[in-house]
């Protein structure tokens, strides 16, 4: 009994440091294979393809041609034909006022220019200065007649583009002054609408994007809904690359369809600075006539800066420097060579290849594929497994070949 016992204060302490060297064994295996990583190697054959360099921005949906039209004259709204969303040509009718006065003026205008002729006509006889001061009367008399007939023209609100009706903001009943009207080009906000009225109660269009927006106290808005522009900006960044004429790919929200355009106009005045960044405004005429287009709606344009057509490429993984020379990797009779090659323009992922390959050569990429972890396992690094000794329970410490050294019994 006494042997027993001495046994047991024998082999504790060997039982414990045993488990504590494999133990030790363990963690440094764990934290090798935890830092390790791997790489992934494959072929990828030289193609021929398109590569392009695009500057990406948000912008929103305009029409083209807006008209914000007032009457320029006074009096009493009588009619109003036009309606919101209703489809307009050009000089059809949107509202009228009371003429009766107007019309009366043009005829007083027209009986004062008689008598000018008439008072001309006398003075053919007289001396010099008698008959220019007819003359003076026939031309201040045409010059009112000319006033009169305009006022009465410009009772009637006429649309001076084709489109549809996008506001009404009168009333069979309303009283209306005097304010000018003007037409628009390049979208709800932008364009010049400053044209004096014309005979018809409608101002002269501006040009697309320049000159001042127009107010929104219009009586009637007609949009062109045939044409359209998407008002963008870009950053200061990209700013030099995006020239008037490059096309441009338009992706409206919420479609799955695109459409298509060309920078119409570059503003070199930045129009806002959100963070210290300046964006700059950019407008881009939309192509054709799509449909599925809403004014204020939103997109996103890609403006196509660089392309290059039916052109060789490789991964630009698969380029490399070596001893100063510019390479890629070819599998040959089952090695690696170094083949020389000269590349053109980078297009981030995609590499031109000018000289040296050809479209189906297969070139060796060589791509990370993360770190190895986890617990190490049997037969790889960590510890070993006790092994049984004869004649009893041994106990060993592993190694790295994942192998334990039984004890004795």
């Amino acid at each position: 009994m006494r042997a027993i016992v001495g046994r047991r204060r024998v082999m504790l302490p060997v039982v414990i440091l045993i488990v504590l060297a494999a133990g030790g064994g363990a963690w440094a295996a764990t934290r090798s294979s935890g830092s390790a990583s791997t790489t992934a190697t494959s072929l990828v054959a030289v193609t021929s393809q398109t590569l392009r360099q695009a500057v990406t921005a948000s912008g929103t949906i305009e029409p083209a041609s807006e008209a914000n039209l007032s009457f320029s004259v006074s009096g009493t709204v009588i009619s109003v034909p036009a309606s919101v969303g209703a489809a307009v040509a050009k000089g059809a009718v949107l509202a009228t006022v009371g003429s009766a006065d107007l019309a009366a003026a043009v005829s007083s205008a027209q009986a004062n220019l008689a008598a000018a002729n008439l008072g001309l006509s006398a003075a053919s006889s007289a001396t010099a200065t008698q008959l220019a001061a007819a003359q003076a009367q026939v031309l201040a008399a045409q010059d009112k007649l000319a006033a009169a007939q305009q006022s009465l023209a410009a009772a009637t609100l006429t649309s001076p583009i084709a489109g549809t009706v996008a506001a009404v903001s009168i009333a069979v009943g309303d009283q209306v002054g005097n304010s000018s009207s003007g037409a628009s080009s390049g979208g709800l906000s932008s364009g010049s609408a400053a044209g004096a009225g014309g005979s018809n109660g409608t101002g002269s269009a501006g040009s697309s994007g320049v000159g001042t927006a127009s107010t929104n106290t219009a009586q009637i808005v007609v949009i062109s809904t045939g044409s359209w522009v998407v008002d963008a900006s870009v950053g200061s960044a990209d700013l030099a690359q995006v020239k008037k004429g490059l096309q441009v790919e338009i992706s409206p929200t919420g479609s799955t369809a695109k459409v298509f355009g060309v920078v119409s106009s570059v503003g070199i005045v930045a129009s806002s600075a959100n963070g210290g960044t300046a964006t700059f405004p950019v407008s881009v005429a939309v192509t054709g006539q799509p449909s599925g287009l809403y004014a204020g709606g939103s997109a996103s344009v890609t403006i196509i800066v660089k392309q290059l057509q039916n052109v060789l490429t490789v991964p630009t993984e698969a380029v490399h420097t070596v001893g100063g020379q510019t390479v890629v990797y070819e599998r040959s009779g089952g090695k690696q060579i170094n083949v020389p090659v000269t590349v053109g323009a980078v297009f981030g992922p995609n590499t031109q290849i000018m000289t040296g390959t050809k479209a189906g050569d297969e070139v060796v990429v060589s791509r990370p594929t993360g770190v190895r972890g986890g617990v190490p396992t049997r037969g790889q690094n960590g510890g070993g497994t006790a092994g049984n000794g004869a004649g009893g329970n041994g106990t060993g410490a592993g190694f790295g070949g994942g192998f334990g050294r039984g004890g004795t019994g």
